[in-house]
């Protein structure tokens, strides 16, 4: 077997089994990452929410210490009063020695007078006399309760905030603290490696962050997505840095004070992690598809041997050898194939001479069917309408010019229908229209149609004719001779109506399923008139009629006759041809 066989087989099983193999892995791979990352990332978002627990607590617990060191400063003088200034100035002094987050402390005594300041930045002073009753800090303070300022920056710099506590029997302590400690915090807390902590208060300001510039420019961080969220009381994992980066953000809140520690690790370092997962799969992807390869090679291999065997037999029985038989032992499917392709050329062979039998049989009906149609499309339509309907499928409507229409109608009939069994009454006009076709034809008008006890026929159409009014008047005569010579023997009287008119037509074939050849104009309709306006037995023709048939037919001028909807026109009775005419005298 040639090699080229083997090789068109091989693309497609090794195709089908690499991209399964290889789907699967993909699949695998991209799962197996996809939940790596995610994770991932749930585990570094609740250890940076511990970290900024962490962080929130020590920070809480720093102002809480100043908190308690200030009420050292605010317990009652235990010395006489002329010496209370004094006293007060050195608890101020050992307050700002514990505590060196305070750069200014002060005492404001129970009428809201500020009495004593310490500072470090300043030249301390006393009995300044400051009337502090107008501090709201002071006066929510006077409830018993410590109050916090918000956060404000010194001289445009450094973040600070005020805390007044109140003293027992009145009075309070003023401190203003130094949020530096804040920062030495956030900058202890390592996120990552490009990761950063960072601390603002209720309206989006920095208060602390690793790079000291960005609080010293009062950064303001409420345009971040998760400090954002985080001040709409709301948390969520993905944010952005300054720098618009992706990042996993967590935060803890300082309820009393109105701030949020907030620890952002970039996003990217947390994919660092999924790496060897990647690396892995992408590993098991190259080697599956090895495999894959080697296997659909040898599967190629191992099945395109018989398949070549089966091919070849399949071509020569398809090709006329039915005495062909493939020999194929693999104990599969492919035998199995085999043996059935080898029965089907037997069964060919045993059924060859019967099917030309049955095909010419075959053939001869549909001749004989196609025989029967064109019969039955002529016995409806005219022959040239039929051939062309057989041919096209369709018939084109077309304007003759000259043509004749001839329009029966029985008089009396109405009446007749009335006293005549419904039966009979088919079987009588069937057996006159009958007649009238025989006479039509022999006379080469071409019936259109009946209509209830009317009669049309035409001559000159479809196919055109210089003769078509005598046609015409020759079947109308016809038609009048014989009902006159079938009254003398039938029980059934009938008085017939005969009018021609000669004119412009349109033919053609309307309808789908059920097709009816017919024709349109003045003229038909004139033609009708014609009819009406006629006596039982005798043809009645136009001044046009006349004008074509005067020189074979014998007339009988009527004069001007009133036509319903056309008017006073001429009008012709047709005696007889001139022949007979001449016969006679």
């Amino acid at each position: 077997m040639p090699l080229m066989r083997r090789w068109r087989l091989f693309p497609k099983y090794a195709t089908l089994i690499v991209s399964l193999v290889a789907g699967l892995l993909i699949l695998s791979g991209g799962l197996g990452a996809y939940f790596s990352v995610k994770e991932t990332e749930a585990q570094l978002t609740e250890l940076q929410e511990q970290k900024a627990v962490a962080a929130s607590i020590r920070i809480e617990q720093f102002v809480i210490d100043i908190e308690h060191q200030m009420g050292w400063a605010a317990l009652p003088v235990t010395f006489g009063a002329g010496n209370e200034a004094e006293q007060r100035r050195i608890s101020l002094l050992k307050l700002m020695r514990q505590v060196p987050a305070i750069t200014e402390s002060a005492w404001i005594d129970a009428q809201g007078i500020e009495r004593t300041r310490v500072s470090r930045l300043a030249m301390d002073s006393s009995g300044t006399g400051a009337d502090q009753n107008a501090n709201p800090l002071y006066l929510a303070a006077k409830k018993g309760k410590t109050q916090f300022s918000p956060v404000y920056f010194l001289k445009g710099t450094e973040p600070y905030i005020s805390v007044v506590r109140p003293a027992l029997g009145g009075g309070a302590v003023f401190a203003e603290v130094n949020l530096k400690f804040v920062w030495n915090v956030v900058s202890k807390i390592k996120a990552g490696k490009a990761g950063a902590t960072y601390v603002i208060d209720g309206t989006g300001n920095l208060i602390a962050h690793p790079d000291i510039s960005l609080v010293l420019k009062k950064s303001n961080l409420a345009q971040l997505p998760q400090v954002a969220a985080a001040l709409a009381g709301q948390q969520i994992a993905n944010g952005l840095d300054l720098e618009r980066l992706e990042v996993i953000s967590a935060h803890a809140p300082i309820d009393f004070l109105g701030w949020r520690v907030f620890v952002d690790t970039p996003r990217t370092e947390a994919l660092e992690a999924t790496t060897p997962v990647i690396v892995r799969a992408l590993l098991l992807l190259a080697a599956g598809l090895v495999i894959s390869v080697v296997a659909s090679f040898y599967l190629a291999k191992a099945l395109v041997r018989p398949l070549g065997v089966l091919a070849e037999g399949a071509k020569e029985i398809g090709g006329g050898n039915l005495d062909r038989r493939i020999d194929i032992r693999t104990g599969d499917e492919l035998e199995e194939l085999a043996g059935q392709f080898n029965a089907m050329g037997s069964h060919l062979k045993e059924s060859y001479s019967v099917l030309e039998q049955k095909v010419e049989e075959r053939t001869a009906q549909l001749k004989a069917a196609q025989a029967r149609t064109q019969d039955l499309l002529h016995s409806i339509l005219p022959a040239d309408v039929a051939d062309e309907l057989s041919r096209t499928g369709e018939s084109k409507p077309a304007r003759h010019e000259s043509a004749t229409i001839l329009f029966t109608d029985f008089s009396g009939f109405t009446q007749a229908v009335a006293s005549i069994p419904a039966d009979r009454m088919v079987a009588e006009l069937n057996e006159l229209f009958a007649a009238f076709d025989d006479i039509t034809d022999r006379c080469g008008v071409e019936k259109i149609k009946t209509i209830g006890d009317a009669y049309m026929a035409a001559a000159g159409l479809p196919k055109p004719c210089a003769d078509h009014a005598q046609r015409c008047v020759r079947a109308a005569l016809g038609i009048a001779a014989h009902i006159e010579e079938r009254n003398k023997k039938s029980p059934f009287k009938w008085a017939i109506r005969i009018g021609v008119h000669s004119g412009p037509v349109v033919a053609g074939v309307v309808g789908k399923r059920k097709y009816a050849f017919d024709i349109w104009g003045d003229t038909v309709n004139l033609a009708s008139r014609l009819e009406s306006a006629g006596e039982p037995g005798r043809v009645n023709i136009s001044a046009y009629t006349y004008d074509l048939v005067q020189d074979e037919f014998e007339c009988e001028y009527r004069g001007k006759v009133d036509a319903k909807g056309k008017g006073p026109i001429d009008m012709y009775f047709v005696k007889g041809t001139l022949a007979q005419a001449l016969a006679e005298s």
